[in-house]
C-alpha cells in the first residue's frame, strides 16, 4: 500500500510539472441535490436479495454477444415521505469490483468452478435496454416511476439479469453481485 501511495504522489508530481505552463482553460460546475428522507426499497421482497438465474447449457452462449436464462427481478419502492418535489425514482446500480468498467456488466466472482467467458447484463425490464452498470447514463436512461403519494402504496421497477457471453463459455458456476441505490427526480 505504501508504494502505491509513494507511486501516486510522484507521478502528480511530475505530472504537475507538465502543466505549470498551461493557460486555464474552462471551469467546471458540479451540481447535486440531498434528500432528508427516502423511500424504502426492497428487492423481490427483503433488501439483500438473490436472484437466481435457471440452469442453463454452454451450447446457448458459444458466440460473443448470445444471451440466455433471462430473468425477472422486481425493486419495489414503498414509504416514500419528504421528498418536496421529487415524484419519480429509478435504480442507480453502481460500480464496484464486480463490474467490469468497461463493458458495464457484472463479471462471474464464483469462487469455484467457475464458467469462463460469462458475464450478467442487466436489463430495463421496461424498455428491454441494456444498463450499463456503474456508468453515470443511467441518470436518464433507466425508466423512471412515480412514487407512490398515498399510505401503503408501491411502485415497482422491473429489471433482468441474463447471462452474457464473452466469448465461447465453458460449463461451471456463475455468481456476482451489485449494490444498488435509488435515483430521485
Amino acid at each position: 500500500m505504501k508504494k502505491i501511495i509513494v507511486l501516486a504522489v510522484s507521478l502528480a508530481g511530475y505530472a504537475s510539472l507538465g502543466t505549470a505552463n498551461a493557460a486555464s482553460t474552462g471551469q467546471i460546475q458540479f451540481v447535486g441535490e440531498i434528500t432528508g428522507a427516502t423511500c424504502n426499497a426492497t428487492v423481490n421482497g427483503t433488501s439483500n436479495a438473490t436472484v437466481t438465474l435457471p440452469t442453463v447449457s454452454n451450447s446457448q452462449l458459444q458466440s460473443a454477444g448470445n444471451t440466455a436464462g433471462k430473468t425477472s427481478f422486481t425493486i419495489e419502492l414503498s414509504e416514500c415521505t419528504a421528498l418536496g418535489a421529487m415524484t419519480q425514482g429509478s435504480a442507480f446500480f453502481e460500480s464496484g469490483s464486480a463490474v467490469n468498467i468497461a463493458t458495464g456488466r457484472l463479471k462471474n466472482t464464483a469462487p469455484t468452478n467457475a464458467a469462463s467467458n460469462v458475464t450478467l447484463q442487466l436489463r430495463d425490464a421496461s424498455s428491454d435496454a441494456a444498463i450499463k452498470v456503474g456508468d453515470s447514463t443511467q441518470t436518464t436512461s433507466n425508466t423512471y416511476v412515480n412514487l407512490p403519494t398515498t399510505a401503503g402504496g408501491k411502485a415497482q421497477l422491473p429489471y433482468t439479469v441474463e447471462y452474457y457471453a464473452e466469448n465461447a463459455v465453458t460449463a461451471g458456476k456463475v455468481n456476482s453481485s451489485v449494490v444498488y441505490s435509488i435515483q430521485y427526480k
